[in-house]
């Protein structure tokens, strides 16, 4: 007799996390009773993760979980695999370095049992160190974010380990980008909303997201140049009539980007970005100091990181930025 349709499919694409994987399994037995099923993707490890998983699970029923060989291909490409060999209508995607709070998948189940107009839920995060201590909530919905196409691409909030897709809307839109390697998120929030699908906030934090120097965002310039390359992509498509508003997008991001290669304390990267981001600047020459100030400040206070105008005034690093800022 075949088993009973979990409620959701749990994707986590992995690889070398054996140090994570007792705490993201332990987190995920709060959620027990929703009937989810966990969906393991390797994609490459040669830590012994493929392992730890199995003796993690092996006293779990056989229906409960899959473990998949991954094509060492990516996170796009693992998190498709995962997606194609699940059986829920639901998927839930969670990285293996993060930590899911009890609700995170009972949450989310009801909020789109509630709602079947909407085809994907986000909940908030709490950034934290590599030990997995909180350091910063995320709200974004407190920012304004959204999930039209021109929300998203004005705020741009995603992090897949708080996300939770209905599989249909994923198929639809043909899942992860396998050619990206950064950014994928993004690029795929934007192709949902796109064809039309809906989405929703969930104002409350769902996942512990780990940073550490191992993770996705410890690889500083691909991950910031990825970005810029996924929105330059999708403002291509928008009509002339648009063109200033994309312009303001592109350069918006691209001093976003600056301010957090500044932030990892990579000078000559925030100039290389903030160089590129001059031909979309849509601010009077009086006006781009200014607002880069701001801007930076923002972004900061926004993580709960220090930030020190002064000390920034005082820097070599700002001295080239107002230098380019200032030319005409």
């Amino acid at each position: 007799m075949p088993s009973a349709t979990p409620s959701v499919s749990v994707v986590v694409p992995m690889r070398d996390a054996t140090p994570w994987l007792p705490s993201l399994l332990a987190a995920l037995v709060h959620d027990w009773d929703t009937g989810f099923e966990l969906v393991v993707v390797d994609d490459g490890s040669q830590d012994g993760s493929a392992d730890l998983i199995r003796q993690l699970c092996a006293h779990w029923p056989t229906e409960r979980w899959q473990l998949l060989e991954g094509k060492g291909e990516g996170v796009s490409s693992a998190r498709n695999q995962g997606i194609m060999a699940s059986r829920a209508d639901v998927i839930a995607f969670l990285d293996a370095d993060d930590r899911p709070f009890a609700g995170r998948l009972s949450k989310p189940l009801h909020h789109l049992a509630s709602n079947p107009h909407l085809s994907h839920v986000h909940g908030g995060w709490w950034r934290c160190n590599a030990q997995g201590e909180r350091q910063q909530p995320v709200r974004p919905w407190d920012e304004g974010a959204g999930f039209s196409w021109h929300q998203f691409m004005e705020h741009k909030a995603v992090l897949p380990s708080a996300w939770t897709v209905r599989r249909s809307a994923l198929l639809q839109v043909g899942g992860f980008n396998p050619a990206l390697r950064h950014s994928e998120d993004v690029d795929l929030i934007l192709r949902l909303a796109a064809a039309g699908h809906q989405g929703d906030w969930i104002h409350e934090p769902l996942v512990r997201y780990r940073i550490h120097s191992g993770n996705a965002s410890g690889r500083l310039e691909p991950q910031l140049k990825g970005l810029l390359s996924v929105i330059d992509h999708h403002l291509n498509t928008l009509p002339n009539p648009q063109v200033g508003w994309a312009k303001d997008q592109r350069y918006s991001t691209a001093t976003w980007a600056a301010w957090q290669a500044w932030q990892a304390g990579n000078s000559s990267l925030a100039l290389q970005l903030l160089k590129g981001a001059m031909a979309s600047c849509p601010y009077p020459l009086v006006r781009r100091p200014v607002h880069l100030i701001e801007a930076m400040h923002r972004s900061s206070m926004r993580i709960g990181a220090p930030f020190n105008r002064e000390h920034l005034l005082a820097s070599a690093f700002w001295r080239q930025a107002e230098s380019m800022l200032l030319q005409r």
